[in-house]
């Protein structure tokens, strides 16, 4: 096999960083179930602090290129306001951030179900399947209940947790079955 060696650095190089992966997952996801609202109000700040930077730099691009663009400066104003909003009080922004993690979950659904689908027989298929299946029950859940913000800071950080976790497992497993096929690749190189 003439791509042995290529292949071997990959195999290598995979599972040990999906195994790292993993292990930070794991932590999130357990910071996130154990304290789902410091968590989801966490996230939320986070976010916050991302709009307010985008702002300051879309104000910036818009200085730099066009400094009579009123569309420009409101633009930037608006991503400064309500980054500050969301800064100064998070809960806030913690439905709309609910509703955008539903959004993220059916994506992340599909996505591994699409990944299951293109995975080698011989990697753990199910893994896949089975985070596709839990990111969709969340992403349902996110849209029954996130639009009441007394619960769209604990939501957002008790189902990122659990996400995160599944999506541990998930990488986990995919390392242990790529060991799999790195192993049989040695035995059949041999």
């Amino acid at each position: 096999m003439m791509n042995y060696p290529a292949r071997k650095a990959f195999y290598q190089k995979y599972i040990v960083h999906t195994k790292r992966l993993a292990i930070a997952f794991l932590l999130f996801g357990l910071l996130g179930i154990f304290f789902p609202s410091f968590f989801g109000l966490t996230v939320a700040a986070f976010v916050g602090w991302l709009l307010f930077f985008s702002g300051i730099y879309a104000g910036y691009t818009t200085y730099q290129t066009d400094k009579t663009s009123i569309w420009g400066w409101l633009k930037s104003l608006l991503l400064i306001i309500t980054g500050i909003l969301m800064i100064l009080n998070p809960h806030l922004g913690t439905s709309a951030l609910a509703i955008l993690m539903a959004v993220y979950l059916f994506v992340d659904s599909a996505l591994n179900f699409m990944l299951g689908f293109n995975l080698k027989p011989a990697i753990n298929k199910v893994w896949p399947f089975l985070n596709g299946v839990v990111s969709a029950i969340l992403g349902v859940i996110f849209l029954l209940y996130a639009p009441n913000p007394l619960y769209s800071s604990w939501l957002l950080g008790l189902y990122v947790g659990i996400s995160l976790l599944f999506d541990a497992i998930m990488m986990y497993q995919l390392s242990r079955g790529a060991d799999k096929i790195y192993v049989e690749e040695l035995i059949v190189e041999e």
